[in-house]
C-alpha cells in the first residue's frame, strides 16, 4: 500500500492582515447578536480553529491575539454597561419622564452667533431624578439631548445643564407581517436609530421640555472648543450669507447642524453629503497644509507636532469615526516617520480600524465607519496599482536624453495621468460605497462620480484659502475680506454643482441586494484591485458586472405591488409601485413607524422617487411624518381632496416641508392621475387604471373599532382582503399582482 504524503496548506499574511480579521471575528458576531454569550464565543472558537489550521504559526498567533482582543473588548463593554451608577441600570425598560443634570460634551456645538447647533447634542449624565422621586441619584453615561423647540438655551461644550423632559428609549422599529396560519414576523427597518446610538456609546435620548444652563465645567475638551470657536468666528467673518456661513462651519469644523433640510436632501441626491462633514479626506487635506507650514521645524519635531495638531483638530470637530480613523493613520505614520521607519498605508488602515473597533465595537454597524473604512481601503489599493501602471508607461523616459521634447512630453503625460487618476479615484470611491448605499439606503447614484470629480479641485483649495484668510487677516483686513470672497465663490460653485447633479443625474432603479450578494460584491472588488493573476482578475471582473446588472434587471422586471401599513395609532398608508410604467404613488404620510416601513418597501423594490403623494383628507395628521418620507424618496407632485377652512395648517406644513412642490386639488382642475382617491366616512377608497397596460384595481380601506379592513378587487377575479387589527406596532399587508 502506497502512502501519499499530505501537505497542509498554510497561508501567510502580514501581522496587520492577520490581526484585523481576528478582531473582527472576535467582536462582530457578538455585536450583531447583541449579546456577549453564547453566540460570540462560539464564533470566536471557530475562527481560532480556522486560524490554527490555515495560517502559519506566526500569523495564527497574531490572529488568535486579535480574536482574544475582540472578545475581551465585547466583554469589557458588556461589563461597563452594567457598572454601578450607569443611568441605563437606573431607568425602567421603557421611556419615562424625569429631570437630569447633564454636562454638554459635544464639540459640534459652537458659541459663535448664527451657527446652528445639531438637533441631537451629546451630553454626559451626572445625576437623574425620575418623575415622582424626591431626590437626585448619581449617574453616569452618554446620552443625546434634544433641546426644547421653544426658546432653547444657548449651550456650548462644557456647560452644565439641568433639564426636565423624557428619557426616550428607541423602539426596535420595523413592522409586523402576518403570515399564513396567523403567525407574525417582524420586518426590521433598513435604518435603525438604536444602532446609530450604540455606535456612539449611548442607549437613549433625552427630549427636554425645559432646560437651563446652571454652570460650567469645561475640561480639556471645552478649552479646546473655546480656541476652535475663536478660529471659527474669524473663519466665517465677512461672509454675508448665513447659509454659506453654516456650510463653511460644517465643512471646516464639523458643526453639522447648520446644513438645512433642503440643502441636505440635495447633497444626498448628488452623492456629495460627505463633503460637508469632517471626514478622513478633510483631515488629510488639513494635515497636508500643516506639514507644508511646519517645514521650518526640525525633521522629528515637525512630524510629532503634526500628529499633535491633527489630534486637537479631530477632537475639536467631534471625533467621529472617519476622522479618528484618519488621525490614527496619520498619527502612526508621523511617529514612524519621526523614528525613520515606514509602514504601508494599507497596514496603517488595518491597525486604525482595529483600534476603533476595540474602543467602540458598535461602530462596526455604523454606516459612516463602513463607508470610511471600505472606500479608503479601495483607494489605497487602487492608487498602488495606478502607481505601478504609471511607472511602467513612463519607462521610455529613462532611455531618452534630457531635452525640451522630453520635458514637454513628461509634463503632458503627468497631466493626463493626474486627470485619469482623479476620475479613477472617484469611480473607485463610488464602487466602494455603492454596495453599502444600496443595502442600507436603497441609493444607487452613478452621477456622484461626475459631481465629486467636478468638486474635488475646489474642495482641495478650501483649506489653503482658510489658512490664507486666518493668517493674512492678522496683518491686513483686506486679506480677510478677499479670503471671505474666495470662500463665498467656492461654496457658491459647490452649491451650483450639487443642485445640477441632484436634479439632472437621477438615481438608478435597483433592488436591495442581500447580505451574501454584498459580501460577494466587495470580495470581487478587492480581488480585482489587489489581485495579479488572470485566473482571479477575470472572474472578479465578471462578478462586478453581473451582480449590479442583476440588481438593475430585477428592479426593471418586478411585478406591480401594493402595500398597506396600518396600526400604531396612525392613519393607514398605502404605496403602489409599478416598475413596468415606472409609476410610484403613496397615500398619506402619518406615523414614524408607518412611513419608514412604506419607504423601505419602495426602496427595496428599486423605486427612485414618488410620482404622486396623495392624501385621503387635507388634515395635518395625515402628513405628520412627511419630513421622514422626503428624506428617503423625492416627491414630484402632491394631490389632496377639497380644501376647507380647516386645511390652512395642512397647506402650511406642506409648503414648509416641500417648498415649490405643486399641490393639485379638484377645485383647480387637478387630479390624482391614474390613482384616484375617494374619501368616505370610515376611511377611503383607491382606484387605479392604466388603459395602456389594461391593468386596473380598486382598494377599499374601512376603519373600525377592531382595526382596518382591507378589500382588493380586480376585474375578473375574486375579491381579496384582510383585517389589520389595532395595535401599538404597525402591521403591513402586501399584495403582488400576477
Amino acid at each position: 500500500m502506497m502512502h501519499v504524503p499530505f501537505r497542509r496548506i498554510r497561508c501567510r499574511l502580514t501581522a496587520p492582515g492577520a490581526l484585523f480579521p481576528g478582531i473582527l471575528a472576535g467582536a462582530l458576531p457578538a455585536t450583531l447578536d447583541g449579546r456577549f454569550l453564547p453566540w460570540g464565543a462560539v464564533v470566536a472558537v471557530a475562527a481560532a480553529a480556522a486560524a490554527l489550521l490555515l495560517l502559519e504559526r506566526r500569523c495564527a498567533a497574531v490572529a488568535l491575539a486579535g480574536i482574544g482582543l475582540g472578545t475581551a473588548s465585547i466583554g469589557l463593554h458588556a461589563l461597563w454597561e452594567q457598572r454601578p451608577g450607569a443611568y441605563e441600570t437606573l431607568l425602567p425598560p421603557r421611556s419615562c419622564g424625569g429631570t437630569a443634570e447633564l454636562r454638554i460634551a459635544d464639540p459640534r456645538v459652537s458659541s459663535v452667533p448664527g451657527i446652528t447647533p445639531p438637533s441631537l447634542i451629546r451630553a454626559q449624565v451626572r445625576r437623574i431624578r425620575l418623575t415622582g422621586e424626591t431626590g437626585f441619584r448619581n449617574a453616569s453615561g452618554v446620552i443625546y439631548l434634544k433641546l426644547p423647540a421653544e426658546s432653547p438655551p444657548a449651550v456650548r461644550c462644557g456647560d452644565l445643564l439641568t433639564a426636565e423632559g423624557v428619557f426616550v428609549l428607541p423602539e426596535p422599529g420595523g413592522v409586523f407581517r402576518r403570515e399564513h396560519g396567523g403567525t407574525t414576523t417582524r420586518i426590521t427597518p433598513m435604518r435603525d436609530f438604536s444602532t446609530y446610538l450604540a455606535g456612539r456609546g449611548a442607549s437613549r435620548t433625552f427630549r427636554a421640555r425645559e432646560a437651563a444652563v446652571t454652570g460650567r465645567s469645561p475640561g480639556m475638551l471645552g478649552r479646546i472648543c473655546l480656541v476652535r470657536d475663536r478660529l471659527l468666528e474669524r473663519a466665517v467673518s465677512g461672509i454675508g450669507s448665513a447659509r454659506i456661513r453654516n456650510l463653511a462651519a460644517a465643512l471646516f469644523f464639523g458643526t453639522s447642524g447648520g446644513v438645512d433640510p433642503a440643502n441636505r436632501q440635495r447633497l444626498i441626491e448628488s452623492g456629495t453629503i460627505h463633503l460637508y462633514s469632517v471626514s478622513g479626506m478633510h483631515v488629510a487635506m488639513l494635515a497636508a497644509v500643516l506639514l507644508w507650514l511646519l517645514r521650518p521645524l526640525p525633521f522629528r519635531s515637525r512630524y510629532l507636532t503634526l500628529a499633535a495638531l491633527v489630534l486637537l483638530y479631530v477632537l475639536s470637530t467631534g471625533a467621529n469615526a472617519p476622522a479618528m480613523r484618519a488621525f490614527y493613520m496619520i498619527g502612526l505614520w508621523c511617529v514612524l516617520r519621526a523614528s525613520l521607519l515606514y509602514i504601508p498605508p494599507f497596514h496603517a488602515l488595518l491597525l486604525a480600524g482595529g483600534i476603533l473597533i476595540l474602543v467602540s465595537p458598535g461602530l462596526m454597524l455604523d454606516m459612516g465607519f463602513q463607508y470610511s473604512f471600505l472606500i479608503t481601503a479601495i483607494l489605497i489599493l487602487a492608487s498602488g496599482r495606478f502607481d505601478r501602471a504609471a511607472e511602467l508607461l513612463g519607462e521610455e523616459f529613462r532611455c531618452m536624453p534630457n531635452s525640451r521634447f522630453k520635458r514637454r512630453r513628461e509634463k503632458r503625460l503627468r497631466r493626463g495621468w493626474a486627470l485619469l487618476f482623479a476620475a479613477g479615484a472617484c469611480f473607485a470611491a463610488f464602487l466602494g460605497g455603492a454596495g453599502i448605499s444600496l443595502h442600507t439606503q436603497g441609493l444607487l447614484l452613478p452621477g456622484s462620480v461626475l459631481a465629486n470629480l467636478a468638486l474635488m479641485p475646489v474642495v482641495g483649495l478650501l483649506f489653503p484659502i482658510l489658512f490664507f484668510k486666518l493668517g493674512g487677516g492678522l496683518f491686513w483686513s483686506g486679506f480677510d475680506w478677499f479670503g471671505a470672497r474666495l470662500l463665498e465663490f467656492c461654496f457658491g460653485f459647490m452649491e451650483t454643482v450639487t443642485r445640477i447633479a441632484a436634479t439632472g443625474l437621477e438615481r438608478l432603479p435597483a433592488v436591495r441586494p442581500s447580505l451574501p450578494e454584498i459580501i460577494l460584491f466587495y470580495a470581487a472588488l478587492f480581488l480585482l484591485i489587489a489581485g495579479r493573476r488572470r485566473a482571479v482578475l477575470f472572474p472578479a471582473a465578471a462578478l462586478l458586472v453581473l451582480l449590479p446588472s442583476a440588481w438593475l434587471f430585477r428592479a426593471e422586471f418586478r411585478k406591480p405591488s401594493l402595500l398597506v401599513v396600518a396600526g400604531g395609532g396612525s392613519t393607514p398608508m398605502v404605496v403602489f409601485h409599478h416598475p413596468g410604467t415606472a409609476y410610484t404613488a403613496a397615500v398619506n404620510a402619518d406615523g414614524y413607524g408607518t412611513v419608514p416601513a412604506a419607504a423601505d418597501f419602495l426602496l427595496k423594490r428599486g423605486a427612485t422617487h414618488i410620482d404622486r403623494l396623495a392624501f385621503s383628507a387635507a388634515r395635518t395628521g395625515n402628513l405628520s411624518a412627511l419630513p421622514l418620507l422626503v428624506t428617503r424618496l423625492p416627491v414630484s407632485e402632491l394631490s389632496a381632496p377639497e380644501l376647507d377652512r380647516y386645511s390652512r395648517a395642512f397647506t402650511a406644513k406642506l409648503a414648509e416641508t416641500l417648498p415649490g412642490c405643486r399641490l393639485t386639488t379638484p377645485a383647480d382642475g387637478g387630479s390624482y392621475g391614474p390613482l384616484a382617491v375617494t374619501p368616505n366616512e370610515n376611511g377611503f377608497e383607491l382606484a387605479y387604471s392604466d388603459p395602456s397596460a389594461a391593468f386596473e384595481w380598486r382598494l377599499s380601506l374601512v376603519t373600525t373599532d377592531s382595526g382596518c379592513a382591507i378589500t382588493l378587487r380586480q376585474p375578473g377575479r375574486e375579491a381579496t382582503g384582510t383585517l389589520i387589527p389595532n395595535s401599538s406596532v404597525p402591521e403591513v399587508w402586501e399584495h403582488e399582482f400576477r
